[in-house]
């Protein structure tokens, strides 16, 4: 019997730092998720930064095993150390991203920030009035376990008990006299010992095996600051240094927007800017250069964006903040005998 395997979905990442493919995470399946694509005759395969599920289907091309209205969960593993420097962190720190397709089957949600847990933890609770009700809810709302906390169970935090409980996305409510405060918590004590990023829940509908495979995909836009140059002056006189001057020259060549700088002289550095004293000595003075909007950070270098003294060009293509630098703030050293 002869059995065929074709892409069941894909899950990529885009990051507008980047001119190409985002190769900065790894793909992690845990033990439920592993079993699951194993009963659902599912091998999975990462390419080129990118991860596919791939079903096996017999001599006509039907699947062999569907798993229609069952969840794969795949863990986001971060790669490269430096990700938060270019990258736009839309989600508070220390909190876990979930994304899921569960409003369109074939698209993922933006992404709902929860607390990671393990299966016992303690849970603060949002006020000392009493009683209070506690609820533990699934993802789908559905109640799994109350608890009624009077004064004499005034207990705060309560400690929570899932050991229960399979790994997912669970919810806390609490429920008092005139208000109401939930929670939501992830539970997944295997991806969190592997210091995961993050997590994709993919729901199989029926249409991954009938129709075009969804290519799923996670959005990150790069961080924009204003970029400033810090020109430093070795042996110039203030006559001297008022001729050196930052220019874009190359965003017409390029096909992109125009980065316009401001020349701001030294006495009136700002406390946003750094000190001169850190920068300069007896010997030397600095002049600035700043963007006059934010500047989107990317991995391929703007070209031609150059210093210049009167008409000559003294710099070409002036460097830009790497992947290892958290600001764009650059110092460029000039000199003269």
């Amino acid at each position: 019997m002869r059995s065929s395997f074709g892409i069941l979905f894909s899950v990529g990442i885009k990051h507008s730092y980047y001119s190409g493919v985002c190769e900065d995470f790894d793909f992690v399946l845990p033990a439920d998720s592993v079993k699951l694509a194993r009963n659902g005759k599912i091998i999975t395969r990462t390419r080129d930064g990118k991860f596919y599920a791939l079903c096996e289907r017999n001599e006509s091309g039907t699947p062999r095993a569907p798993i229609n209205g069952l969840t794969l969960r795949i863990g986001l593993r971060l790669k490269n150390p430096h990700f938060s420097n270019f990258s736009q962190m839309t989600f508070p720190q220390g909190l876990l991203p979930i994304y899921r397709n569960s409003a369109t089957p074939v698209l993922l949600d933006g992404g709902n920030a929860l607390q990671a847990v393990g299966t016992l933890f303690p849970h603060p609770l949002s006020k000392p009035d009493r009683p209070v009700t506690v609820t533990i809810l699934d993802s789908n709302g559905t109640i799994l376990r109350t608890v009624v906390l009077s004064d004499a169970l005034n207990q705060s935090p309560l400690p929570v008990d899932f050991r229960e409980f399979d790994p997912g996305a669970y919810s806390i409510k609490e429920t008092y006299a005139s208000s109401n405060k939930k929670t939501d918590y992830y539970l997944d004590t295997e991806l969190i010992k592997q210091n995961i990023f993050g997590i994709v829940e993919i729901k199989i509908d029926p249409s991954f095996y009938t129709g075009t495979p969804p290519d799923f995909f996670i959005q990150f836009e790069a961080k924009q600051e204003t970029l400033k140059y810090y020109v430093v002056g070795k042996n110039y006189s203030l006559v001297e240094l008022n001729s050196i001057t930052v220019s874009d020259a190359g965003f017409s060549e390029e096909g992109r927007p125009q980065v316009v700088f401001t020349r701001v002289n030294q006495a009136s550095f700002t406390g946003n800017d750094l000190s001169p004293g850190l920068i300069t000595d007896a010997q030397s003075k600095v002049v600035l250069f700043k963007s006059q909007g934010l500047v989107s950070r990317l991995h391929k270098p703007r070209k031609k964006i150059q210093l210049t003294k009167s008409a000559d060009v003294i710099i070409k293509h002036l460097p830009q903040p790497g992947i290892e630098q958290s600001n764009s703030d650059m110092i460029i050293q000039i000199s003269k005998p």
